[in-house]
């Protein structure tokens, strides 16, 4: 079926040449995608870049940039079932390193305003991870620990208060409950998103590093949501933050 797709024939599937390669692949979680493609070409700054067109409509939504004689693939996300698609693509194309930026919902009392997570994993129940590491015993998919350090000791020396540990993948937000929230936060989880677990499942499949930088947005165990007035005032703060960790990303795939 389709994982016996080989990249070849996917690549004459999407219209792709057959010397396309892809050098790696970033990804900001969440919605309004126009406004995070912005972002990221605002974060290369004076690099001369060069926008490509895509051929086939499944992947238009895909942001292709060549610049210093790399292809970089950037795709704004909200939970994993196209998600995995990309990734799959990007890495079977040679992606080096695959990096996620995205938001959670803190679930320890301990955590700082403007804090980030690195996840070590994250755990999920979706087929978007399971159908790719159906071996596995458990449900947390992996970081690359290299990969994560590197990002880790980056934002440290920023002077960003960042945390290391496990995160939960829940692609079902509207339906989260207080005992949901109360249980993570017991079972040691730091945050809970949407994209990490898809991400490092697909990534470890194709045994291509991977990554995210997590901000902490609302604080769940705080009774903090998105609507909540203090989640609001420090929203500007935190909309400028993400466009340094893009930043950050792009800094990482540049040291390839």
């Amino acid at each position: 079926m389709y994982h016996k797709l080989t990249a070849e024939d996917i690549k004459k599937e999407l219209g792709l040449p057959k010397n396309y390669k892809v050098d790696a692949f970033a990804i900001y979680g969440g919605g309004d995608a126009k406004r995070y493609k912005r972002k990221f070409l605002s974060a290369l700054g004076d690099l001369n870049y060069k926008i490509e067109k895509l051929p086939n409509s499944f992947i238009r939504e895909i942001l292709s940039i060549r610049v210093k004689n790399k292809r970089i693939w950037f795709a704004v996300e909200y939970g994993g079932a196209r998600l995995s698609e990309y990734i799959h693509f990007a890495s079977i194309f040679g992606s080096k390193k695959n990096i996620l930026v995205g938001k959670c919902g803190g679930l320890q009392k301990s955590q700082t305003v403007f804090g980030v997570i690195v996840p070590d994993s994250s755990y999920s129940t979706e087929s978007s991870c399971h159908m790719y590491l159906r071996q596995k015993q458990d449900n947390l998919f992996e970081s690359d620990k290299t990969l994560s350090e590197r990002i880790f000791h980056r934002m440290k020396k920023e002077g960003i208060k960042v945390y290391r540990g496990k995160t939960i993948t829940c692609q079902a937000m509207m339906a989260e409950t207080w005992e949901d929230v109360l249980s993570w936060s017991r079972q040691g989880f730091l945050g809970v998103e949407m994209e990490a677990a898809t991400l490092f499942a697909v990534s470890n499949h194709f045994k291509v590093p991977a990554t995210a930088i997590l901000q902490i947005a609302d604080n769940l165990i705080e009774k903090e949501i998105v609507s909540s007035k203090s989640y609001l005032k420090k929203k500007a703060k935190l909309n400028h933050l993400r466009k340094f960790f893009l930043k950050v990303v792009l800094d990482e795939i540049f040291n390839i």
